[in-house]
């Protein structure tokens, strides 16, 4: 059986002033054998048959930004479709998205266009998969496509090699019975950031449990359930609870609109578990602390949820601090300030106007007095032990008690490689800052307590302080009495 493999895996944050004009691609056998998202997992689901043959096309993906340009999604698209016809004749189509991928001047679920683009290619007979992450969305014209649907089941995000598993486990299962699945989703009003959703705290914890044994029940080959993308002013958003059934649509949608009640029967119960505290109480708290390191997230300029990452808000409020000693601030977009330490040259004293390039939130300017301590045109990620995206230039400067790195382009610090690469010690120091919600796993295995900063910006957690025009309504916390049924909002393959 030959498998073609492709996709688009993108979050846009509509809310992020900033395009995203660029895409990470991998083509062919850059693909195979280099631990790529989602793709080692079908990697190892076709090694353990023998009749099976990836045939990997390409596969694009970008740190989280503010919606692709038309442009460059046009671009990344055509030529996977081209490479899709190339392929010839295959058995299947194995997509790896996200599933919240938003295109400037495409008013329509960019994720829901990449899957007809597929189908047109391929015509109507060959089976298509599709793998999601749990903060993407699903279409009812996605439904009417597809055979087969597998989400993430963690945030943060551990599971990918076992949900691009699962996806291509279903697909051959299709192929080789000719069976035609039925898919049933239910879609929830609830607007829920990730950091709200945590599968390691409730309700998401039990929620999510609740799924390998819906898994196992008879009639049904899998369920899932979308967190959605929360801050997206769109008419798709919200969670959806998803089922697939060997046996009839009845089966699936028993199932989907099972999770769905319970998803709303908790609605209230999504709230933020970490400790967290305002950008002032976080510094007075970190200022008492006796851990070491002590990690502190920006989430409202969280990069990695597509904010731009320009703010320097904290940074300012961190110099005004003199007490907190010995503090790194990692990952601030400003291009300007990288630049003018690039022409100063390592080892310069400069005068650098912090907040100037504010582009996410009005002018902030603050002159402080810096050191250029290193800077280097790009950022190189030979030598990670851990997946990081290749960057752009880059410049580290000591600003009293603070050590601050700044970047040409938005970056997700979420490693501890990402500081070893710009030469810090990643648990050498007091306190860290970086521009994250939830501390992703690699950062939180080598610190004994973070706090997440409750701080504006486009990824404000409060999403129902947030102007909306476009979603339906009601949708809690936005209506904070919203009455809500599954009925209506179920929708399934074609009967």
């Amino acid at each position: 059986m030959r498998i073609a493999v492709l996709g688009i895996s993108y979050e846009a944050l509509l809310r992020s002033p900033v395009p995203t004009r660029k895409m990470e691609v991998r083509r062919g056998s850059e693909m195979i054998g280099n631990n790529v998202w989602m793709v080692r997992g079908a990697e190892k689901r076709a090694a353990e048959a023998d009749d099976v043959e990836l045939i990997p096309l390409l596969w694009a993906t970008a740190l989280p930004g503010g919606g692709f340009t038309r442009e460059i999604y046009d671009q990344v698209k055509a030529e996977a479709m081209t490479l899709l016809h190339e392929a010839g004749q295959v058995d299947g189509v194995l997509l790896l998205n996200h599933g919240a991928m938003e295109v400037h001047d495409l008013d329509r679920h960019a994720d829901t266009d990449f899957v007809e683009s597929v189908r047109e290619v391929v015509g109507d007979e060959i089976p298509i998969a599709l793998a999601l992450d749990l903060h993407g969305h699903i279409s009812p014209r996605i439904l009417e496509i597809v055979c087969a649907v597998s989400a993430f089941r963690t945030a943060p995000h551990r599971d990918d090699l076992e949900t691009g598993y699962r996806a291509l486990d279903q697909l051959l299962a299709v192929i080789k019975t000719g069976r035609k699945p039925k898919i049933a989703a239910v879609r929830i009003p609830i607007l829920v950031p990730g950091e709200l959703s945590v599968t390691d705290n409730e309700p998401a914890r039990s929620l999510y449990k609740m799924l390998p044994d819906l898994d196992s029940r008879p009639g049904i080959i899998e369920t899932n359930l979308l967190v959605g993308f929360a801050w997206n002013d769109r008419p798709w958003i919200g969670m959806t609870a998803i089922a697939t059934s060997d046996v009839s649509v009845e089966c699936a949608k028993d199932a989907a609109t099972e999770i769905a009640r319970k998803v709303w029967e908790r609605r209230k119960d999504f709230r933020l578990e970490m400790e967290h505290d305002s950008v002032s109480g976080a510094l007075d708290r970190a200022a008492r602390s006796a851990e070491r390191p002590l990690f502190l997230t920006d989430s409202g300029d969280n990069t990695t949820a597509g904010a731009y990452g320009d703010l320097t808000s904290v940074l300012q409020a961190i110099l005004a601090r003199p007490e907190l000693e010995d503090v790194v601030v990692a990952g601030i977009t400003a291009p300007g300030i990288v630049e003018q330490c690039r022409k100063a040259g390592e080892g310069a004293h400069i005068t650098l106007t912090l907040g100037d390039e504010h582009v996410s939130a009005p002018r902030q300017p603050m002159q402080v007095e810096a050191v250029v301590e290193a800077c280097a045109d790009r950022f190189d990620p030979t030598g990670a032990t851990t997946y990081i995206r290749a960057g752009s230039a880059w410049s580290r400067v000591r600003i009293g008690h603070v050590i601050a790195t700044f970047h040409s382009d938005a970056i997700g610090v979420n490693t501890p490689d990402h500081f070893r690469l710009f030469g810090i010690d990643p648990t050498g120091h007091r306190i860290y800052v970086v521009k994250l919600g939830y501390l992703h796993p690699h950062l939180k295995t080598i610190c004994p307590r973070y706090i997440l900063m409750v701080s504006d910006g486009a990824s404000n957690l409060d999403v129902a302080s947030l102007s909306w025009s476009r979603i339906p309504r009601p949708a809690y916390p936005v209506d904070a009495d919203a009455v809500w049924t599954p009925e209506p909002n179920t929708y399934t393959t074609p009967l």
